[in-house]
């Protein structure tokens, strides 16, 4: 199939990235053309202009090229680090493969499930014990298993309240609707749930919960 053709019916198309330099940019586009069955991503070099009223704008030239998203991926891969010492090793075990693959709620979930793993690992309690109740066990500011009262109270309050309404709205918007993620989307979800499960590991059993 001609590309002229392909490129006729754009079914969607997102700027993803961008750099510049003077005169020129390159931006990193990601289409899908009605036609083509896999998405492409478009590397094309802008060229500084001026619309009629004199604007300052950046028009596309034609030297650029469109290669297949999961080729290009194949490419970057190669000279992406993966911030292992950003995320916690155990959220790059259980999701990364998931990211890598497409499967952006999948790996959203089996995020915020290490989060409930962890916790009830930690606190010795039951697997019947789950979501928000486990959390504010564990982070009560007054008698919470994992509470560091040496904060005081008002920061104790706010950092359960961080972890259940960060856990409550991204695991559980994931879990009971359909919910439309890309690999960004999804990867912030997931910074989040690292740092939940780092607050967890670092806490320490409180002595008047003992």
């Amino acid at each position: 199939m001609a590309n002229t053709e392909i490129e006729a019916k754009i079914e969607f198309q997102k700027v993803i990235g961008e750099t510049s330099s003077g005169y020129k940019s390159v931006r990193f586009s990601r289409i899908k053309y009605k036609a083509s069955p896999t998405t492409h991503i478009d590397i094309r070099q802008f060229q500084r202009g001026y619309d009629e009223e004199g604007e300052e704008q950046f028009f596309p030239t034609k030297t650029g090229f469109r290669i297949p998203e999961h080729e290009f991926r194949k490419v970057i891969e190669k000279y992406a680090v993966m911030p292992e010492s950003y995320i916690h090793p155990l959220i790059v075990k259980k999701c990364f493969s998931l990211l890598q693959s497409g499967e952006f709620d999948s790996a959203v979930m089996q995020a915020f499930k290490a989060i409930e793993v962890i916790t009830r690992e930690k606190i010795g309690t039951s697997s019947d014990m789950f979501g928000e109740r486990l959390l504010k066990k564990a982070f009560n500011p007054d008698d919470g298993i994992l509470t560091n009262h040496k904060l005081p109270k008002s920061e104790r309050s706010a950092l359960l309240n961080y972890i259940t309404g960060a856990f409550s709205f991204y695991r559980n918007s994931s879990s009971h609707r359909d919910i439309e993620l890309d690999f960004v989307a999804a990867f912030d979800r997931i910074a989040v749930a690292s740092d939940l499960l780092k607050i967890i590991e670092d806490a320490e059993i409180s002595e008047t919960s003992c």
